[in-house]
């Protein structure tokens, strides 16, 4: 996603943040979590910018240690790698408690809009879900997610994108898709910017019951039915950093009653060191 200024709402905040005393380096990591260009930030924070922020940019570790965070090398008796050599996959059970998934649809079902997509297709039931763009609204129980996420994961929040969620009611569905960005394309040049491909994808189901929903993976022809609270995490990439074909998957139409997922995509590039 390309980087943009900040507009008035955000610079707003950001004044009033500053009049608070808050953390100067963290205000500047909520603003390029939201994909504001540093250039803009600077300008308004002025000599309040912490100057060690940019030195702080440290190159992207190997793809090797990308493919291999905390998630992978813990012993969890509710994760569950997917027993295949095509992609990473895992599924974690009760990630998210009953309680923190409904009082994230609470707050989703509030603020949704018609979701989009980062490549120019035809078909206009592609994708036909609604978005809720989590990670714009401040709200303490996302934050405390979006922490919960990449602790689990073992890569900082600096190197995320902005927590999404979507809602799938009856009929609705995403088609076949790969959520990595095609390099050397137009969708890469715009889309990649200084944050580069993404990497995980953190997916977590926050309803169940429905009739349809499935995320479905073809290369392995595995269908995941949603479960409340449980994640699904996979690495878009290979080992060696390439985009890796055999994630391609489908969020299937709902037959009955609706389905709620949040998602959060991790990138190869961000400020400051990747792992805690």
């Amino acid at each position: 996603m390309k980087r943009r200024p900040l507009d008035s709402a955000w610079t707003n905040w950001l004044r009033e943040n500053l009049d608070r005393r808050c953390d100067p380096r963290e205000l500047v990591e909520i603003l390029r979590k939201n994909n504001f260009a540093l250039f803009s930030i600077k300008a308004v924070m002025g000599a309040a910018f912490p100057a060690e922020y940019e030195a702080s940019v440290t190159a992207p570790p190997s793809p090797s240690a990308i493919a291999t965070p905390r998630l992978t090398r813990e012993n969890n008796p509710k994760l569950t790698k997917v027993d295949t050599n095509l992609v990473q996959l895992y599924t974690l059970d009760d990630f998210l408690s009953p309680r923190e998934c409904g009082d994230l649809v609470a707050i989703i079902d509030q603020h949704l809009r018609a979701s989009t997509l980062t490549t120019q297709e035809k078909d206009t039931a592609f994708r036909t879900s609604r978005t809720c763009d989590l990670s714009m609204l401040q709200n303490p129980v996302v934050a405390a997610v979006d922490e919960k996420i990449a602790q689990t994961l073992g890569i900082r929040p600096a190197y995320a994108e902005g927590n999404q969620a979507q809602r799938y009611d009856i009929g609705q569905q995403f088609k076949a898709h790969t959520d990595y960005f095609e390099p050397n394309t137009h969708e890469y040049a715009v889309h990649g910017g200084s944050k580069g491909n993404r990497t995980w994808t953190f997916m977590v189901y926050l309803n169940e019951g429905m009739m349809g929903g499935g995320t479905k993976f073809f290369a392995i022809d595995k269908t995941f039915r949603p479960k409340l609270g449980q994640a699904v995490i996979w690495n878009n990439l290979y080992p060696d950093g390439t985009p890796n074909p055999d994630t391609l998957h489908s969020g299937e139409p709902v037959i009955m009653g609706h389905k709620i997922i949040i998602t959060q995509w991790f990138r190869e590039q961000g400020a400051g060191p990747m792992f805690y």
